[in-house]
Parts: structure tokens; sequence; C-alpha cells
């Protein structure tokens, strides 16, 4: 028979919710306590990465999901029109200036439509875009170094280099009307002077005729989402027709993604231990929860007993008495999850700034997520956490006969007990008293433990992160000087010069110091066919590469590929880490010894191996005086040659044979800072003159100091000399990548601290919660013994015993936690992060024992005081 008795249920419900008011603010507080957890931590991580991102764009310097190489008007209509291209602008560059004042930061001198200057946070905050003719747009900073006051219609006169990136023509020099600025921001890669459309066409319509193609058209898009943006670019490239891995093929639409984007970053770093490192994170949180509302619950639960046997003795079903519980937990949901949210939100936004600050990226970039997924997401595993903890509860409930809900202290069902002939003693019997609900106790030390064993993990974390690995990785000196082209990888004729180099050495204290040189003529190593295939396999077709291979000059197996020369002091081969062989011989006059220097991970190991030749081989070095390109089928070159008919000619080529003596390292702050075709190679200083017919030139300085003294210094010195705009020289310190990890190592204490807090006071909660159930649900056993002769005294101090029991119980499960985890967390974090270098700690833990034992000398005496005030005739009465 069905009743229709929900009304009842419901009643039933609110009535019970009603009558325990007290507790049920325990309740809303553990509800609202565990939404605040997921809230603020939602909140925080998405308004971390929401910042993140916005310092990201304004280095990259735009927020576009991703862009469209070298398209033509047909391609751009075609791709802007295509279903998941939500918005499409247009960017033109005509040419660059990187001189005189914009030596540093440099120029870009371009047409950009509406969409393309919102993207590029090149919107005119005063004026307008420049719409034709020679009307011109930029930043306050550019018109400061130009010599121009910020005012509309003020003249500025600009000198360029005609270039789009591929190709470079001749100088020009323009003076425009000023129709737009705006304020500059430091984090930009580059100075914007945007100009009308008709200027570019014109420049582009003068380059044409000296000769040069026409110039490249990119096409910035935004996309349906920001998740997968190089699949959702390939796919639009597919689904029109173009390919995207070709630099000559006409039908090919190159595509690149902004980086800048978190998601386009985890995609290409996605690995197994990061999703382990994901899913246990949340897996813990969820738990942290479920440890909260569980308890009290299950607190409600055994508090009720008595009124859930009565209930049943009047025909309520379990089903019933589940949906009694589950109802309960859902009213108080109301109250405590939006409560929760208010709050986490509040804290999540509060701590924001903070972490940024604390990490000094809090310049104009922080951004407080109103993501809908803070929200909803909070909620929904809110609300999943009260249903899972309130179903167990309601299991018991439904469980319980009406008889022996008269009888429930909240005791679970034990072994027969042994008769003691010494008497009870105050310990034994507190400890006895935590086997009574074994449960129990597990759930409460477990939730203490988890806290001081999060914490114990968090300092370790900490603890392990090598700022000798991470400095040595960033820059393998103390100090690094050179040229603004040098520190933005622009090849050029001359970077430092030696009178620079001598004043900065007479200024400063050096224990080590020495050049690197770059050698700054033609040159080229005879590789095997297979390595220099391997090279150009990633950017070319199988049957493009077959073509560029058969265009190369051959000897043997042997074929003609490029080379990156760098020449060293003899002073500097300390600061390489040999792989293989012995660099001795390079130390040595007129040796022919070179180094070949090879690509390692961030472990150490060498990649590909294979690739690299052999220690003791001998290798050829062809150089040149001049190199020439010309049509391999004629032997001469003329305007109209495709591009994949070019082929190398030699003037004034001579060979060196060189050994290799050995595979090197060659620390990329020290190196040319930027890669290509071919092998990079070490040679000494001498050797290296001697063979190029003295080109080799100074390319940076670099010197170590002896103590702190002597780098704070030098740090202050080079500071003042590289000082303002027009200064040539640019510097790198070991103090600015220390500061940079000690930011990082900030940014994990902080964030980590806040989480430890948070789980330690879900510990310190539920430890609450077991003390108050364990007074509550045994008052009557209480007053017996009190009846029986048992002092408050003595009482009170079996309660601390328990206390006590709870604290060393919890403190030794998170040393053995610790041993356990320990090992397992270091070796993923170090797959994860290459600086990280595990050492095990127990001083945490440690630290935690006097606290604990505070702890649980003073909850046991606060809740006792509390429930002793009422006579045991009294607690008797209540207990019936």
């Amino acid at each position: 028979m069905n009743v229709k008795n929900r009304k009842c249920i419901r009643k039933l419900s609110l009535k019970s919710l009603y009558a325990n008011r007290r507790r049920n603010l325990i309740a809303i507080f553990a509800i609202a306590l565990t939404t605040l957890l997921f809230t603020s931590m939602f909140t925080i991580v998405l308004s971390l990465n929401a910042s993140y991102e916005t310092y990201q764009f304004r280095q990259v310097g735009g927020y576009a999901h991703g862009t469209f190489k070298d398209v033509s008007p047909e391609q751009a209509e075609r791709i802007a029109a295509h279903p998941k291209v939500k918005a499409a602008g247009v960017r033109k560059v005509i040419g660059i200036t990187a001189e005189g004042v914009f030596a540093k930061i440099p120029a870009e001198i371009s047409y950009m439509d509406a969409n393309c200057t919102k993207w590029s946070y090149a919107t005119p905050t005063t004026g307008r875009m420049p719409e034709s003719g020679k009307e011109v747009a930029m930043d306050t900073a550019a018109l400061q170094l130009l010599g121009v006051t910020p005012e509309l219609g003020a003249e500025v006169t600009v000198s360029y280099s005609i270039t789009d990136k591929d190709q470079t023509a001749f100088t020009v020099t323009d003076t425009f009307t000023l129709v737009g600025y705006w304020d500059y921001d430091e984090l930009m890669p580059v100075h914007y002077i945007n100009i009308s459309r008709d200027y570019a066409d014109d420049i582009e319509a003068q380059a044409v005729k000296t000769g040069l193609q026409p110039f490249r058209t990119d096409l910035n898009v935004m996309l349906a989402s920001g998740t997968n943006i190089r699949g959702q670019m390939e796919q639009v490239d597919t689904d029109l027709g173009y390919t995207w891995d070709s630099f000559t093929d006409p039908n090919s639409v190159r595509i690149g993604v902004n980086w800048g984007y978190t998601s386009s970053q985890l995609e290409s770093q996605l690995d197994p231990e990061l999703i382990v490192a994901i899913a246990a994170f949340l897996l813990l949180v969820i738990f942290t929860g479920y440890l909260i509302i569980y308890n009290i619950f299950q607190i409600s639960v055994a508090g009720d007993i008595r009124f859930y046997g009565l209930l049943k003795t009047i025909g309520t079903t379990p089903r019933q008495l589940k949906r009694i519980i589950r109802q309960q937990a859902l009213l108080l949901c109301l109250i405590g999850i939006p409560a929760g949210l208010l709050l986490g939100y509040g804290i999540g936004a509060v701590l924001v700034p903070v972490v940024l600050h604390s990490i000094q990226l809090d310049t104009g970039i922080t951004t407080i997520s109103t993501s809908p997924v803070i929200f909803l997401g909070s909620m929904l595993f809110a609300l999943l956490t009260v249903l899972l903890s309130c179903s167990k509860p309601g299991k018991m409930a439904a469980k319980v006969s009406p008889v022996e809900a008269t009888k429930y202290t909240d005791v679970m069902q034990t072994k027969k007990k042994r008769r003691s002939l010494r008497g009870a003693k105050l310990h034994q019997m507190a400890f006895a008293n935590l086997g009574r609900n074994k449960k129990k106790t597990v759930l409460v030390v477990v939730s203490l433990a988890l806290s001081v064993t999060l914490f114990n993990a968090l300092c370790a974390f900490v603890g392990g992160f090598s700022m000798e690995k991470y400095v040595s990785s960033m820059t393998c000196a103390d100090f690094i000087v050179s040229t603004p082209d040098y520190f933005r990888y622009n090849p050029a004729d001359e970077f430092i010069t030696p009178e620079q180099i001598e004043e900065i050495a007479a200024n400063t204290k050096a224990s080590l110091s020495g050049t690197g040189y770059a050698v700054r003529k033609p040159a080229y190593l005879w590789m095997t066919e297979d390595a220099l295939r391997q090279d150009y396999a990633r950017y070319e077709s199988a049957e493009q590469l077959d073509s560029h291979m058969s265009r190369l000059e051959h000897r043997g197996n042997m074929v003609m590929g490029d080379t990156r020369i760098e020449a060293l002091d003899n002073s500097l081969f300390d600061k390489l880490q040999v792989f293989d062989g012995d660099i001795s011989p390079m130390l040595e006059p007129d040796n022919n010894a070179i180094a070949i220097a090879v690509s390692l991970d961030d472990y150490g190991n060498l990649r590909n191996p294979e690739y690299y030749p052999k220690v003791g081989d001998t290798i050829t070095v062809t150089y040149a005086d001049d190199v020439k390109y010309i049509d391999s089928r004629t032997g001469e070159l003329t305007e109209v040659t495709p591009e994949e008919y070019f082929q190398e000619k030699l003037y004034g080529a001579r060979d060196v044979e060189y050994t290799v003596c050995a595979l090197v390292n060659l620390p990329n702050s020290m190196s040319y800072r930027y890669s290509g075709f071919g092998y990079d190679v070490v040679l000494s200083v001498d050797t290296a003159q001697r063979d190029s017919g003295g080109a080799a030139i100074p390319m940076l300085y670099l010197f170590d100091t002896a103590d702190e003294v002597d780098e704070a210094e030098a740090e202050q010195y080079l500071s003042k000399l590289t000082a303002g705009e027009f200064s040539p020289l640019m510097y790198e310190s070991k103090a600015t990548a220390r500061s940079e990890f000690a930011q990082f190592r900030q940014m994990f204490l902080l964030i980590g601290g806040i989480l430890c807090a948070i789980i330690g006071l879900v510990g310190l909660l539920n430890f609450f919660n077991a003390m108050m159930t364990g007074i509550l649900s045994r008052r009557r056993e209480f007053a017996v013994l009190q009846a029986v002769g048992m002092t408050n005294r003595q009482l009170k101090t079996m309660l601390i015993y328990e206390g006590l029991f709870y604290a060393m119980s919890s403190v030794a499960a998170a040393f053995i936690l610790s041993l356990a985890v320990g090992p397992l967390a270091g070796k993923m974090l170090g797959s994860m992060f290459w600086f990280f270098e595990y050492r095990f700690t127990i001083l945490p833990v440690l630290l935690t024992i006097p606290v604990f034992l505070l702890l649980g000398w003073l909850i046991p005496c606060m809740m006792y005081d509390n429930a002793a005030k009422c006579s045991v005739v009294e607690q008797l009465r209540d207990a019936q």
C-alpha cells in the first residue's frame, strides 16, 4: 500500500531540526566551512590563473588565442568565416626600429584593425586609431623617447627599417600626425607604432618595386574556447583544405598558439604524474570536507537515536528515516552553502592580491576571477560531500531497533572484557574508552594526522627546492654583461666592445672572469645526412626534405650543414659541463681540438645521443669569405627563381679539420641563446681567431665575485652603468635569479600554508566534536560513575587523558604516514620540478607535539566544565 506521507516526513524533519538549534548551528558551520574550503580554493586557483595569464599576455604582446601566419586576403576571409573562429583581427608589420632610443625595447611599425588593436593592448585611451594617410598612434613611453609631448595633432618623426620579419629592404624616415596614444605597459616586449592601412599599402608597394615580396599578413583569432587551441586551429586548416607544416607550400597556413594561455602550456606538459597529483589533491579536499560533515551528522544521529527508535515503533520505515536525515542535511545546506560561498569568495579575493604581492606579480595584473565554475563547482562539491557524509549516519539510524535505541551509549560491540584485580586506573579507563567506538577514534585521529602530514609534506616540498640547481640553470655566473641585441637573441655585427670590458673589469672585483666570442664569418660543418635530416624533419614533409637535401653540397655520405661557433677565453672552460671526453686539449697552444655542445634535459640526461659525433672523430669546418644564393638549375640567381631551387655558393672557402675532444653542455646563459640547424660547437679563442681570420668578436663578458660584499658592489656599479634608455649595455645577475626563486618558493609556502591551516581547522573541529560526542552520549555513564564515588577531578582527568591519547595517536599516525607517503611524493615531485631534491624530514611533526598536547588538555577541560554545571540527579534525569 502506497501511503502519501511525504508531507508528514517533511514536517518531522523540520520539527526535529527546530528542536536542536544549537547542534544545527554546528552543522551549518561545518557545511559552511566545507563550502568555504572549496570556494576559497577555486577562487584562489582560478584568480591566480587569470592573473598569471594576464601577466603572460602582456609579455607575449596580446591575448588572441592564436595566429594564422602569412595569409592571403582570400585565406583570411575563409578562416574568419569558419564556425570555430568567433572573431578575427588583421595585422601587417611593415618595419621595425631597434636602434638609438629603441635599442633596449624595439618598436614595430604595423597596421592593426580594431580587433587586433584591442587584443594587443594598443587601443588609444586618448584619441582614435589611425584611419588614413600619415596618421599614427603609439604609447606614451615611445613618444617620450622620441621627445614628443603626448598631444593630439603633434608631429612625430620616426626612422625605421622596412621589414616584415622575413625580409629587409631600406630605411624610411617619415613624419606622422599623432591621432591617438595610450599609457605604456612595462611588461610589453615592444612598442607598438600603429599606422593606417593606406600608409602600409603605400610602403608595401614601394618595397615590391625594389624586388621584395609582398609583406605578410597575419590573422589573429579568438576561438570558441581557450582549451585545445592548437587542435582547434589545425581543425580549421583541415576543414578549409590547408596544411600547416610547410614554409613554402602556397596552400599551407602556418599556425601559432598563444603560449600565455595556461591550457596551451598544460597540453604540452600534461603527464601521468601531473594528472595523479591533481586527482589526489581534489580527493584530499573532498575527503577533508567529508571528515567534517560526516562527524557532525554522526553526532546528530547519535544524539537523536532514541527519537528514531520511537519513530520506528509507530511505523516509520528505514527509508523514511534516511529521508528525514537527508532532508535535514539539505535544509541545513540552504543556509550553510550560500554562507560558505560568500565567505570563501571573500577570503579568496583577499588572499589573491597577497599571494601576487608576495611573488611580486601584482603590478596591474591582479584579476579576481568571477567564473561561474567557482560557485557552481563549489556548490556541487559541497552538496556531494554533504550527501556522502549523511548517507552512513542515515543507514545507522535506519538499522537501529527501538530496543537498541533506548540503550544506545555510542559504544560498539567489543570482545568480552577481562576482570581486573588491581582496580581501575584513570589512564586505563581513558584508553579503553577510545576503543569503545573504534571508527570514531580512527576518524578523529586520521583528520588530525592528515593536517600534520600535509604540513610535513609542505615543509619537505618547499625545503626540497634547490636554489643552487635553479640559479645555475638560469645563469652560469654572478654577472653576465652584453648589449640588448645579445639578450634579445638578435644577430649583430658588434656586441660588447673590448673597451667596455676593460672598464667593467677595472670597476669590479672578480674571482673569475672571461669573454665569450661569436665567430662572425660564414662557417659550415660537415655532418652525416641522417643527422641533418633529424633537424629539418620537424619542419618539412618527407618530399620537401628530400628536395632540400638534394640541393645541399655532399661529400660522400657527409653533407654541409649550418653551425654556430662560439669561442671562449681559457678561464671560461670551467663553466662547461663535460658529458664525455676531455677538454684539456683545447687549452693547449696551437690546438685543433673542438667540443660539440650537446642538448641535455632538465635532469642532465643526453637527448638523442646518436645524433652527435663521437669523441675522437675528425670533423671538417668550411670557412668562407662570402655566401651568395644561386639557381641550382642554372648556376645563376634571378628574381624569378623559386625558393626550392635556391643553393648556397661559397666564395673564398677553405676547410679546417678538427678532432672532437669532448661532448659538453654549454650553459644557455653564455651561449648564443638561440639554436638552429646543425651543431653548436666550442673552440678556444686563439684557435677561432686563427682559423676564421680574426672574425671572432666579443659577444659577452661574465665574471664571478669572491664574496657577498664584492657581489653587492658589482651589482650597484652595473645597475648605474646600464641605467637609462640610452645605455648600450644590459646585464643579468644571480641576485635576480635568487629573487625569482625566493618568490616562487614563497608562493607555494603561502598557498600551502593556507591549505594546511584549513585542514588543521578541520582536524580541530573533529577533535572538538569527538570530545563533545563522548561527553554528551555518556552523560548517564558519567553520572553513574559520580554516583558511585568518582570525583569531578577524576572524571576531568580521565577526559584529559582521552584528549592526550587522541593527540599523541595523531602524531604517531602522522609520523607513519610521513614515512610512507614522503618518498613516493618526493619521487613524483622530482619528476614534476627538475630543481626539486627530496630530503626526508620529521621535524615539522615533532614541532606539532607541544601544540597537540596543549589542545589535548585544553579542549576536554573546556568541554567538561561546560557539561558539569548540572547536578548528578539532573544528568541522570536528562539521560532518560
